[in-house]
């Protein structure tokens, strides 16, 4: 199977304005994405996806491949359908723009159930947490099998009746079969994703499956204090040293 990263970025950000090209250790933080998931040896090829000219350019002067898109979508998935329109693949791994600490067996456990598996269309990546009450971070909980049962951005399940601190926060990734994405992003939006802001909830609210894998934490980056953290964080990762 071929597969495909694409990496959705805009300047656009209401949190965070000009996200992507802000400087992390020397190099944009949609730069470090990038290069990143290059290190993958599951994904044949990598592409940033914008409707901003000042990201292609970057992207460019640091030698990836950048495509173009209309400034209208209303999610990263929807950009990533327009962008793959004309590439032959078989699945497509939405790699989030500001996760400039993604690591490349993280996209290889987002991959790997969907060869395991023909029946499964979208898989997407979480992780442990012991923080509550964040807003920023999006939280998943699964059924036995390890499929997503919700996502909410409330903390789930709640601590209200059983005390706890530990829930599982979906990272800023997901893969899915080329055909399903097309199909996903002809749908419209349903009323859980416009409540949560959690666009796979798009494809639990029609029945669909999604596996969720358990990967190390990877920081994104929503607000400034998370891009101070990971300025921090970048300075002792190995992975900086081989880009």
């Amino acid at each position: 199977m071929k597969v495909v990263a694409i990496i959705p970025a805009r300047l656009e950000s209401t949190r965070l304005p000009n996200k992507p090209l802000l400087d992390i250790d020397g190099l944009p933080m949609a730069i470090h994405v990038l290069k990143r998931t290059m290190l993958c040896n599951d994904v044949d090829e990598v592409y940033v996806a914008t409707c901003n000219q000042e990201i292609i350019d970057a992207v460019e002067r640091y030698g990836g491949k950048g495509l173009m898109t209309s400034a209208e979508h209303p999610t990263g998935t929807d950009r990533i359908v327009e962008a793959i329109d004309n590439i032959d693949c078989d699945l497509v791994v939405n790699v989030q723009g500001d996760e400039p600490l993604i690591r490349p067996e993280h996209i290889s456990a987002s991959i790997k159930p969907l060869l395991e598996d023909d029946e499964l269309e979208v898989t997407t990546l979480y992780c442990k947490k012991n923080e509550l009450n964040n807003p920023n971070d999006v939280k998943l909980v699964k059924n036995l099998k390890g499929d997503v049962l919700y996502f909410s951005r409330a903390d789930v399940p709640s601590p209200i009746r059983v005390k706890h601190n530990e829930i599982l926060k979906q990272c800023g990734l997901y893969c899915f079969r080329k055909e399903f994405l097309k199909k996903f992003a002809a749908w419209k939006q349903t009323p859980l994703e416009k409540i949560e802001s959690v666009e796979l909830l798009r494809a639990l609210e029609r029945g669909y499956r999604i596996m969720a894998v358990e990967v190390s934490e990877s920081q994104s980056v929503d607000v400034l204090e998370e891009l101070e953290a990971v300025r921090k964080l970048m300075k002792n990762d190995e992975l900086r040293k081989k880009y």
